[in-house]
């Protein structure tokens, strides 16, 4: 009876637009806990690219036969290294962004 009663009550409120409601209230009682998943598997995921990237370049850098062959490799590896870079400030941007979307019910 009492949840007829809620149920009755949540469906009497007025919609607002594309928040529908009260819904948009549980993204934000979700949260805490979903930022800090998601910030965490992203930062780690990063973490673990960015050394896969850093063990590769000691590689490459070692078979170099000369100066030039390693100013070259250096090069190569600041630009791979910038690039990463903004790609994974994109990604951690769009995680944030999926954290805060509202969700289906």
């Amino acid at each position: 009876m009492a949840e007829k009663k809620s149920e009755a009550a949540a469906a009497a409120l007025p919609s607002f637009g594309p928040i529908g409601g009260i819904e948009w209230l549980k993204s934000f009682s979700e949260a805490p806990a979903a930022l800090y998943a998601n910030f965490y598997r992203e930062s780690f995921g990063a973490l673990a690219r960015t050394l896969q990237a850093q063990a590769d370049f000691a590689k490459r850098l070692a078979e170099c036969r000369g100066p030039a062959e390693a100013l070259s490799c250096q090069m190569d590896f600041l630009r791979s290294a910038s690039t990463a870079c903004s790609e994974e400030t994109r990604r951690a941007f769009r995680s944030l962004q999926s954290t805060f979307a509202p969700t289906s019910p």
